[in-house]
Order: structure tokens, then C-alpha cells, then sequence
């Protein structure tokens, strides 16, 4: 396994962002809102828009982008107080490496300062994942509403 590298998008790297959530659509579309056809045809200003709005961490091996997590730090006075988590990845090839434990407490870890707690959605039939969030601390959320009856919310205290 080569050496992985965890670092914050910016501006430089819409090129890899739009490649790797294409790659999640097509690979993953069952786990995300949008779908391959939609976003391959969006220009490169639209990922450098979401690039500039969100704190998105990626993993890398060997200069190529191979995972990618979103944090939503909430600007509205009611929400400031959690982050939100969207568009976990982690190309197939790569997976059972732990590069999605290193990715989740990187992107955890630069939250904390802003946050008490941090939420995600999940698919109830993603037990991977849930296990993953679970073994970092995170709990299902049985207060929440769902818009989806195949979603489990899972939220991580400070």
C-alpha cells in the first residue's frame, strides 16, 4: 500500500473534487442525491463554488484522489453549534485500508474548534459505514426525522 495523504481541497483542485465525486455517482449512486448524468455535465465553476462554500477533505495516493469527505460548518444562528457531513467516499479499490477512518477523524479533528456536534445521513443498508461511524464515536440518532425511510442519523458529540 502506497503512503495516503489527507489534506484540504482549495482552489487548485476543482480538476481532482469534480473528478472524484464523478467517480462517487458512478460508482456509488445509490448513496447520493444527484446523479452521474447531472454532474458530468456541470461546469468546473460549479466545483469550484462548492470547493469555496464547504471544507472538503480528500485522500490521495500517489498524487491521484481516491476519497473525499464534505464538512458543512452551519452559518445560520440556529445550527452554528454542528457540522454537517456529506459526500463520503472512498474509490473501491482502496477500501479496507483504512483510509475512510483517517478521513472521518481528519475531518472530525478540524471541526472541533467551530462545533459541539457533527451529523450525517447515512443508508440503513451501509452497515460498513456504520460500523466505521460508530467505532469513531458517533450514535444513531433516533430523535431525528428522516426524508428518507432508508436513512439513519448518526451524530458525533464533543
Amino acid at each position: 500500500m502506497s503512503k495516503i495523504m489527507i489534506r484540504q481541497l482549495n482552489a487548485d483542485d476543482v480538476a481532482d473534487f469534480r473528478t472524484i465525486r464523478l467517480s462517487a455517482l458512478k460508482n456509488t449512486p445509490e448513496m447520493f442525491g444527484s446523479s452521474y448524468a447531472v454532474e458530468a455535465t456541470k461546469p468546473l465553476s460549479v466545483f469550484a463554488e462548492v470547493i469555496s462554500k464547504y471544507t472538503i477533505f480528500a485522500a490521495y495516493s500517489q498524487q491521484k484522489i481516491i476519497g473525499v469527505l464534505i464538512l458543512d460548518l452551519e452559518n445560520d444562528s440556529k445550527n452554528k453549534h454542528q457540522a454537517q457531513l456529506y459526500g463520503f467516499f472512498v474509490e473501491p479499490a482502496f477500501r479496507g485500508q483504512g483510509i475512510a477512518t483517517q478521513l472521518l477523524q481528519a475531518t472530525i479533528q478540524h471541526a472541533q474548534p467551530y462545533v459541539e456536534q457533527v451529523t450525517l445521513s447515512v443508508m440503513a443498508t451501509n452497515l460498513p459505514a456504520i460500523h466505521l461511524y460508530q467505532k469513531l464515536g458517533f450514535k444513531i440518532d433516533f430523535s431525528s426525522e428522516m426524508n428518507d425511510e432508508n436513512e439513519v442519523k448518526m451524530i458525533f458529540f464533543y
